[in-house]
Order: C-alpha cells, then sequence, then structure tokens
C-alpha cells in the first residue's frame, strides 16, 4: 500500500509517497504555499501523478487536535474528513510538526543530525525535539513505545531566567513575554529592533549592524530555556534541536553559549549536563515521522 507524506510549513510544504519501508526519497517534492489556495489543491495536483494511494498523514506548522487544525502563520484550515474525501483517500491523520518529528528521531539514520554535546545512551527511552523556526514548539517521545506527546510551549510564558537575559537588554520586555514571541525567526528580528532600533531581516543578521550581538543574546536565550525543559522533562535519550533558528544559532560561534547552562550544570553529579543533543540536519524529517506513524495507526 501506498500512503501520502506531508509536511506544511508557512511557507513551502514537502509531499512524498511511503509504504511500510518508509518514505521513497525519488518522490519528495517541494511546493511554495503562495502559489495555492489551500493545502487540497496543492495536494490534488501532486496526487493525480501517482498511483492509487490509501491514507494520508499531514504535519502542520500549528496546533492540530480533534481531526482539524491550521496552521500558525498563513490562513490555511485543514479537516481530516474533508480532505480525506476531497482527496480521495481511505483516512487522512493530522499532526503537528513537532509531533511528527518527535515520531521520525526513533528511525532517523545518524547521517540525518549532528551530534552536538553530551553522551548518546541508546537504552534510555525518553527523548525530545525542540524546534525553532517560524515558530516554537517542543515534542517528547518514548522512543521503544512509539509514543509521542504533544504540545504547545510557544505559547507559554518564558520561563523567569530567560525573560531575566531580555530585560537586561530592552527598555520594554513586554512584547516578548511568550516563548514564541522571542525564540522564533520573527522573535528575533522584532528583539533586534527592539535592541538597536534596526530592522533587519532574521536570515541577515550575522552581518547587520548590532546582529552579531544579537545573535549572541538570543543564543544565552536559548541555552536558559535548554536547561529549563530539561529539568522539566528529562529527556535523557536526547534533545533535538530542528528549524532555521536553531541551525543559525546552534552551527557558529554562538554553540557554546546555547549549550552551556546545560553542559555545565552540576546537579545531581552532571546528570543533566550528560543529556545529548543534536542539530537535525534533514529538512525531509517530518516526511519520515508521517511514515512512522502510518504504519503504527494504519
Amino acid at each position: 500500500m501506498l500512503y501520502l507524506v506531508a509536511d506544511v510549513g508557512g511557507t513551502n510544504c514537502r509531499l512524498a509517497l511511503a509504504d511500510e519501508t518508509g518514505v521513497r526519497a525519488e518522490t519528495v517534492r517541494r511546493f511554495r504555499n503562495d502559489n495555492y489556495s489551500c493545502f487540497a489543491d496543492l495536494a490534488r495536483g501532486y496526487i493525480d501523478e501517482q498511483p492509487s494511494l490509501s491514507a494520508a498523514a499531514i504535519a502542520i506548522a500549528g496546533p492540530v487536535g480533534k481531526g482539524e487544525g491550521r496552521l500558525t502563520n498563513r490562513d490555511w484550515h485543514f479537516d481530516a474528513v474533508g480532505l480525506a474525501r476531497d482527496l480521495s483517500l481511505s483516512a487522512v491523520h493530522l499532526l503537528n510538526d513537532l509531533e511528527a518529528l518527535g515520531h521520525a528521531i526513533s528511525i532517523l539514520p545518524d547521517s540525518s543530525f549532528e551530534h552536538l554535546s553530551g553522551t548518546p545512551i541508546d537504552e534510555e527511552p525518553q527523548a525530545m525535539v525542540v524546534g525553532l523556526g517560524t515558530g516554537f514548539n517542543v515534542s517528547v517521545t518514548h522512543r521503544p513505545s512509539g509514543v509521542v506527546y504533544a504540545a504547545e510551549m510557544g505559547h507559554a510564558r518564558l520561563p523567569h531566567p530567560v525573560a531575566s537575559i531580555i530585560e537586561a537588554e530592552v527598555e520594554d520586555s513586554r512584547a516578548f513575554d511568550t516563548v514564541e514571541h522571542l525564540l522564533s525567526g520573527k522573535g528575533l528580528a522584532k528583539f533586534h529592533t527592539a535592541r538597536t532600533g534596526l530592522t533587519c531581516a532574521p536570515e541577515e543578521l550575522g552581518t547587520a549592524p548590532g546582529g552579531p550581538e544579537t545573535l549572541a543574546i538570543m543564543a544565552r536565550a536559548l541555552g536558559a530555556l535548554t536547561r529549563e525543559v530539561a529539568y522539566l522533562y528529562l529527556p535523557e535519550g536526547g534533545i533535538y534541536f530542528n528549524g532555521s533558528l536553531a541551525r543559525t544559532l546552534l552551527t557558529g560561534p554562538n554553540r557554546a553559549a546555547a549549550l552551556a547552562p546545560l553542559t555545565s550544570d552540576t546537579l545531581f553529579d552532571g546528570r543533566m549536563a550528560r543529556i545529548p543533543t543534536y542539530l537535525l540536519t534533514d529538512d525531509a524529517s517530518a516526511l519520515h515521522g508521517c511514515a512512522r506513524y502510518l504504519a503504527v495507526a494504519v
């Protein structure tokens, strides 16, 4: 049986076919959302070129619940029953994109991520994904059972250690009261403007006036948050970072600052410092997570 798997972001969407062995790499296609009025129109053009498909799993960059979902940064609404009818599929399963990544990390090859710190321990079952890109969210996974716990942490208030860093840098920190208001692409640009009075696209901050300093502060904020989530969820099987902002902060000179609050923690005989951290580098990771979800759910 063939399935449709999809990873729908605010700007782009990736589609692919999957079977019981996983994603068929040669079928992965990338589409720009601006060219389509809704997801069904986008997917229909792809499906029309494929052999008969059974079910679908769709990962969405936004909240999902009770068979419905919506993109956080685009006016696209998803209804599982309606999509199954419109796309002539037996069933459609909707997942938050971080939930899909939670399913993926159990099956991704080592080439799909970069080890950053800590001591990998295969037998530790609990792990988590931290996504920083257009938005922010996390998921927690129990890898042996395949159970993934979804969340909407981006809308939670900033923990005090993170808020303290921001309050010391900008005059009015109230604009950064939730995690996503700060630790996202838009949050990064907004924080830079609040700190310097200058406007700059997030991807250009590395060379912009005051940009390197803004990135260094953001790395410290990420480090403070990482330590907090480590204590909240005990992800001793690993913390997997994903997204464009995560790559910016964890591949350059700010990596050490972003990891220091965790790697230097001495409580509990250094237990937290030993938690391994990784950076996901495979853009198709969520597709693999959707395929694994279908292997269990269908």
